[in-house]
């Protein structure tokens, strides 16, 4: 049996790819029989595998900012450490900055995830003054890691940016998918073209390109129509520019459905870490779109497996849709091709995890 205890750190449990991963790896740990307290507000057991080496230490309080749930949860790991005198390695996968102060000031080894993009991540930050001071600290903070993980090339360049020593920097795809079986052939929509988006409506997913470019270009061509699945604080704001043919539906953990019935997947970001839906897109066969965000060239293999655009840039993003609605037979060959390589993104990657913290 493997003798190590992990406490991962996650303040804020909340829907979305990075609890997807974080469940994946905890899970794998579990079965590795290593002893993991998981600090997060609203994290619920039913989640993660049954286990006498696992709990769950935190806040149940819903629609909490993630500053607030940051602060209980920092208390909380403080408050462990303090009553808690043996040997414990701290995993961060989400606020790295609390989780390295904390670690160093009692001497524990620290890994973070880093899963975006900083300098994508600061140059299109709502608060440009805040981001900005955010980097100064992580240009300071994440130098004091023992260890960094990050999810993409992109994001793995940004960082070594920032990092003394460069070597303490280790890329992990995320296990995201559980495989990458064979599906059955699409049924090609003949009466529609529909086009795909998901994700948080936030500036970073910059769906507003998409819904620009689909209302010019219905124009030429009337039979596009644009379904954006996800909730968030522009929604509003988005209707309103919005043309019929663009239907919002909010999030549903059944999103295979979409998949089938869709043409093509656009993904507009100013910035990711490594886009899990556009992973869901490759497995399901549908060819993508997407704007040149951390990412989106890991997995689709540059332009091999999609095609990719300048961030923001309407003219380029609506040329793709209009020889993608003209050439899809082509738009198919490359999605077959990013079908074939995405086991590089599956459960097996715990593995990795699994090795990094038993060489801690």
């Amino acid at each position: 049996m493997f003798n190590k205890s992990i406490i991962f750190f996650y303040p804020s449990f909340e829907r979305g790819g990075a609890t997807k991963i974080l469940i994946r790896v905890i899970n794998f740990l579990l079965n590795k029989k290593i002893r993991i307290v998981l600090f997060s507000c609203n994290a619920e057991y039913k989640n993660f595998s049954k286990s006498n080496k696992f709990k769950i230490i935190g806040l149940n309080k819903k629609n909490k900012s993630r500053l607030y749930l940051n602060l209980f949860t920092s208390f909380y790991l403080l408050k462990f450490l303090i009553n808690n005198k043996k040997k414990i390695s701290i995993f961060s996968f989400q606020s790295h900055l609390p989780a390295i102060l904390i670690a160093k000031l009692f001497k524990k080894k620290v890994i973070i995830r880093n899963s975006e993009e900083i300098f994508g991540a600061t140059k299109y930050a709502d608060n440009k003054l805040h981001a900005l001071v955010v980097l100064f600290l992580k240009v300071i903070l994440y130098n004091l890691a023992d260890k960094i993980v990050t999810i993409s090339t992109k994001s793995k360049n940004s960082i070594k940016k920032l990092i003394i020593n460069k070597s303490k920097v280790k890329m992990i795809y995320n296990p995201y998918l559980l495989n990458n079986k064979k599906l059955k052939s699409k049924v090609d929509n003949k009466s529609f073209f529909n086009i795909l988006c998901i994700g948080r409506l936030t500036k970073q997913k910059n769906f507003a390109l998409a819904i620009n470019a689909i209302n010019d270009l219905i124009i030429k061509y009337p039979n596009i129509k644009l379904i954006l699945i996800g909730s968030g604080p522009l929604k509003k704001d988005l209707i309103k520019i919005a043309s019929k043919n663009i239907k919002f539906l909010e999030w549903s953990q059944n999103i295979r459905k979409y998949f089938l019935k869709s043409n093509l997947f656009i993904l507009p970001s100013f910035y990711e870490g490594l886009p899990n839906s556009l992973i869901d897109a490759a497995y399901y066969n549908v060819p993508s779109i997407s704007t040149d965000c951390s990412g989106a060239k890991d997995i689709l293999l540059g332009n091999k497996g999609g095609y990719i655009v300048p961030i923001n840039n309407l003219n380029e993003l609506k040329k793709k849709i209009s020889f993608i609605i003209n050439n899809y037979q082509d738009a198919i060959k490359k999605a077959t091709y990013a079908k074939r390589h995405l086991s590089r993104f599956t459960i097996m990657n715990c593995n990795n995890y699994f090795d990094l913290i038993k060489g801690d």
